[in-house]
């Protein structure tokens, strides 16, 4: 097995932040945490259990917070007991290649897409489900900290990996390799949209213009065809796809939000002592796709009075900003992470399902957000192509299999 991971050690972590400090390949470094090695083939530990052989992964934000380490210390979900090893890439879709002997969801030669991690309650075999689980909020689970007897091995960025049967979705037949590995995407961006579904007339910021915000974008087109979208991007490209992928209005991240929230939506613009703005009035809600101090507390301060900032992206760092818009102009603060089980046009359904329901159809367009492929063995130009989007126009970027 040829696999990518992570061993989480605090001193590899810090010595790799120190000397990243003095030299950019320090997150590639024999004393960093990152490894691509070969590995002996595991034996599947359960009979519940499958083992895929991959075709295309896409990588992920996440994936590469996880690689510069880019995490404090001291927030909350780094209280939690971790895995000792994090094998990457999680946006795959592979082919199942075995499978054990209480498998029956799915058989061999299916294509599948994985969800999760197989921390939760049915993939721990669990009979009893939390609460989350229950609502099929699994991300959430209450369990996912536990011990337990098996861990997943290998992931996305790899040949192969093993992994419970209810971890995996199988793949419509009518979509290509390149739609399949955006299905866990959309699926977060759906999650994220049904966090704050707008109604019509309503006005609607998409904050950050990557995967997920153009993916967004589109999700909130297809729930509420008359909304108004203004979306900020950091590019030029960036704000052309968004106008095409359904925004009807796009701003640049440099330009004054104050001034253009104003403009947009008919909001009273004040000026305080120096740099201080506040507007009366604003967008319904805000989306905010990038999840940094700076955007959050613009977020919260673009919004109107009773209005709801949704944060979808993350920041693994404690924050200080200006909290007062909460109490000062009731907004609602909600988080979004991962995916769920929605309610659209009278049926309950994944989010996974619909995700890939909306691809075959055409409503979602991912063939636009492809922009770059590598093979595994140059992970290295992969990674700088996908944290440098101005000098490469990038957008996912996936390794290929052959």
């Amino acid at each position: 097995m040829k696999t990518m991971y992570l061993d989480i050690s605090v001193p590899r972590i810090v010595a790799t932040r120190l000397l990243s400090r003095l030299w950019s390949g320090a997150y590639y470094a024999p004393i960093s945490p990152l490894h691509l090695a070969e590995l002996p083939e595991p034996a599947l530990p359960e009979p519940t259990w499958v083992r895929v052989v991959n075709r295309m992964c896409g990588i992920c934000g996440s994936d590469l917070h996880q690689l510069t380490v880019d995490a404090g210390l001291d927030v909350a979900p780094v209280a939690l007991p971790s895995h000792k090893r994090i094998y990457l890439g999680h946006e795959m879709v592979g082919e199942v290649v075995e499978v054990g002997t209480a498998v029956s969801t799915v058989k061999l030669g299916d294509r599948v897409v994985r969800w999760g991690r197989a921390d939760d309650c049915r993939a721990r075999g669990r009979t009893q489900l939390c609460a989350a689980c229950s609502r099929g909020h699994r991300v959430l689970c209450e369990f996912a900290s536990d011990e337990r007897a098996h861990h997943p091995v290998g992931g996305g960025f790899g040949d192969t990996f093993i992994t419970p049967e209810s971890t995996l979705v199988v793949v419509l037949d009518e979509l290509s390799d390149e739609q399949a590995i955006f299905t866990e995407p959309v699926a977060v961006a759906i999650h994220a949209a049904w966090r704050k579904l707008p109604e019509a007339g309503e006005q609607v910021l998409v904050f950050g213009c990557g995967t997920i915000g153009f993916l967004l974008i589109q999700t909130l087109r297809i729930v509420c065809k008359n909304c108004i979208i203004t979306a900020v991007a950091q590019f030029p490209w960036q704000a052309k796809l968004a106008k095409k992928l359904g925004a009807n209005h796009v701003f640049m991240a440099h330009e004054d939000g104050y001034k253009a929230t104003s403009q947009l939506t008919g909001a009273s613009l004040y000026q305080g002592r120096g740099t201080n703005q506040m507007l009366l009035g604003g967008f319904d809600t805000v989306f905010d796709v990038v999840g940094i101090p700076g955007t959050l507390e613009s977020s919260l301060r673009w919004t109107r009075a009773g209005g709801t900032v949704v944060l979808v992206g993350v920041y693994l760092h404690k924050m200080e900003i200006d909290l007062t818009p909460l109490w000062h102009q009731e907004i609602n603060l909600l988080g979004a992470i991962g995916h769920d089980v929605v309610a659209w046009q009278g049926e309950t359904i994944s989010t996974f399902d619909l995700a890939m329901r909306w691809m075959g159809e055409g409503k979602i367009d991912v063939d636009s957000l492809l922009t770059h492929r590598f093979e595994l063995d140059a992970y290295k130009m992969a990674f700088e192509t996908a944290v440098n989007k101005k000098k490469y126009q990038s957008i996912k970027v996936a390794f290929e299999y052959s």
